[in-house]
């Protein structure tokens, strides 16, 4: 191999290592403000009164996510220190902030393709306010922590349908393949990369062969080949940081 090659070689390697360094060590500073928000520890009097003033919530909410009630319990307290912290700064902050819970997906969940972030809010909320409901809350939560490949797949396609008309056309799926890499590895041959995978991808999940992606050929595809569920960029918990954010407030694994 020759000189400059090699040396090429190196920089690449460097200039992502300081990338990953930098947003390991953005991690770390947002856990570290975070840390006492997201326990569920707090006084009992007024946990008793918190649990009492949305026990129908609760009941509600029961029905429609993959919660036990005693776990949704836990999910409220949190929602609800994540408030109080935020009225700390703002008294009249009336939830938790989309900022807040963006800070909770990057650190306790680590999904940080930022390119991709703006896109799962607005598949989790398309709401004009800057707070997220508790019931919000608890439904994407239970959607990222045990939700089911059924539901995975119209969120997950909701996130890359940029246009918003049901079809992944191939400058779409350029657009968030050559962001997928970049955030992967970096931006030098993430275009050429991208083009390489279009052809890949393509060819496995235009069913129909009409040179674009439908809905319908992206379900089908992913329920004969589930990694393919991610397959334009990470907009879902990895298992691992799925399981660990679980484990701060039951003992039950994932079921995905």
């Amino acid at each position: 191999m020759g000189f400059l090659k090699t040396f090429n070689l190196l920089m690449k390697a460097k200039k992502i290592f300081l990338k990953k360094k930098s947003n390991r060590q953005r991690r770390e500073n947002v856990a570290r403000a975070m840390s006492g928000p997201l326990d569920i520890s707090m006084d009992s009097m007024e946990e008793t009164r918190l649990k009492k003033r949305n026990q129908h919530l609760i009941q509600r909410l029961e029905k429609r996510v993959h919660f036990s009630y005693l776990e949704l319990e836990c999910l409220l307290i949190m929602y609800y220190k994540l408030q109080k912290d935020g009225q700390a700064s703002n008294p009249k902050q009336d939830g938790v902030t989309k900022l807040q819970f963006r800070e909770v997906l990057h650190v306790a969940l680590d999904m940080t393709d930022d390119t991709l972030m703006d896109r799962i809010f607005l598949a989790i909320d398309k709401g004009p306010s800057s707070c997220i409901s508790m019931e919000t809350w608890a439904m994407a939560l239970s959607l990222f922590l045990r939700g089911t490949l059924e539901e995975k797949i119209p969120f997950c396609f909701a996130v890359y349908d940029i246009m918003g008309d049901g079809i992944l056309a191939r400058d779409t799926i350029f657009q968030l393949l050559r962001s997928s890499m970049i955030s992967q590895s970096g931006e030098e041959d993430a275009e050429e990369s991208a083009r390489d995978m279009i052809e890949v991808i393509t060819k496995k999940m235009d069913i129909d062969r009409d040179g674009k992606i439908s809905y319908h050929d992206y379900r089908n595809s992913v329920l004969k080949n589930p990694m393919l569920l991610e397959a334009f960029g990470q907009c879902l918990p990895s298992r691992i940081a799925a399981d660990a954010f679980l484990n701060t407030f039951t003992n039950t694994q994932s079921t995905f």
